[in-house]
């Protein structure tokens, strides 16, 4: 069986956040993956330049539903892109400098496509969120609600 459509979303944002590359004319090498467990949230052994794909819950857009046999149904859904950025002692750029770069990098990307390869209808970033949790856990959060519909009856069906 396929997956549905809020998987193919979710793995399309981890590739493009893969694809975020010096040779791709961004100012870093983004390494993306989905937690396998919620304690991957704590910060421990995170790798500077990792960036964790959090799915958060999603809202239903009522708004965005339409009536049909069978009605679709509209979804905004969160994905936290939590990338750290950590410094070593040597460092001599601001960390901030470092942050704003991933963070515009990340946003660029994501909104290179906001269709999400053709699932969503659009992808909005929202204000980011900077987080330390110690000096080997520091970075930025970036938020982006994907907008998306799929058939009432069957989430593996997109719908426009």
């Amino acid at each position: 069986m396929s997956d549905p459509i809020i998987e193919a979303i979710a793995v399309e944002i981890t590739e493009a956040i893969n694809a975020i590359t010096v040779a791709n004319g961004f100012n870093q090498d983004l390494a993306a993956t989905r937690p396998t467990r919620l304690d991957f949230l704590d910060g421990e052994g995170q790798q500077d330049l990792t960036v964790l794909i959090v799915q958060q819950d999603p809202d239903e857009d009522e708004e965005s539903s339409t009536e049909g046999n069978p009605p679709a149904k509209a979804w905004i859904q969160p994905f936290w892109c939590i990338a750290y950025v950590i410094d070593s002692d040597n460092a001599t750029d601001p960390i901030d400098s470092r942050k704003n770069k991933v963070r515009s990098d990340i946003e660029k990307k994501l909104r290179s496509d906001p269709t999400r390869d053709g699932n969503a209808w659009d992808t909005r970033v929202r204000a980011p969120e900077s987080f330390s949790l110690g000096p080997a856990a520091t970075g930025i959060i970036v938020v982006v609600d994907v907008l998306y519909k799929t058939s009432e009856d069957d989430p593996y069906v997109k719908r426009q």
